[in-house]
């Protein structure tokens, strides 16, 4: 009772400050102020009319090229394959463009990354759907992974041109002898045995952890 009581005296004392908020009072649509619904949106204009008439009028009008900043493109140089051994400029430029075509090629793939995920995320409570829309998205994500994986995997991030060249052409010598890699294809008779000897040794001891992906069949 007492408690009872002192909450009267409070709601009492304060008359100014105590309402309670109806219903209606809640959910009654919301009517700005004049100030709020006239002054500002003629502010808005008086400012922004000028500046928007000499920019389509006047700035848009002058024949002149458009220049993207958001997204600069540089010239084609020779690739690494054209460059003569001695020449250092080549070398430096196809350096350069290989590092630029990195860094495009893992940004394409960390977007189709990001297709997939947002697809799964879409369709996480009906599996078979997920399977039905996102097989495009896993199937493009897939293919450039592996086209990435082809060009620049096992390459360390201070790599240059010179070292994917290489590991091209190590690529192209292994599928020409032994074909594509994967295939269950056997070395002849005539291969070379003590090789093949030393890849069972480091098979036998170390697993599949220390070798290279040619020899991991």
């Amino acid at each position: 009772m007492g408690h009872e009581n002192g909450q009267d005296d409070h709601h009492e004392g304060h008359d100014d400050h105590y309402f309670e908020i109806s219903r209606e009072d809640l959910f009654k649509p919301y009517k700005p102020p004049a100030v709020e619904k006239y002054v500002f949106p003629f502010l808005g204009k008086m400012f922004d009319f000028p500046v928007t008439l000499f920019k389509e009028q006047i700035v848009d009008r002058i024949p002149r090229k458009k220049f993207y900043y958001y997204h600069q493109r540089y010239p084609r140089v020779p690739e690494i394959d054209s460059c003569e051994v001695d020449d250092k400029i080549c070398i430096a430029e196809a350096n350069d463009q290989f590092h630029r075509d990195r860094l495009v090629d893992a940004n394409i793939v960390r977007i189709l990354r990001q297709r997939v995920e947002s697809c799964k995320r879409w369709y996480d409570r009906d599996y078979e759907d997920m399977e039905r829309f996102c097989a495009p998205y896993y199937k493009e994500h897939e293919e450039a992974a592996t086209n990435f994986y082809i060009k620049y995997g096992e390459l360390y991030f201070w790599s240059d041109v010179r070292d994917a060249f290489m590991k091209q052409k190590h690529r192209m010598l292994f599928e020409r002898d032994i074909g594509p890699i994967g295939s269950t294809k056997k070395l002849d008779k005539y291969g070379d045995k003590e090789a093949d000897n030393t890849v069972s040794f480091l098979r036998r001891f170390h697993g599949h952890f220390n070798l290279p992906k040619e020899l991991r069949f």
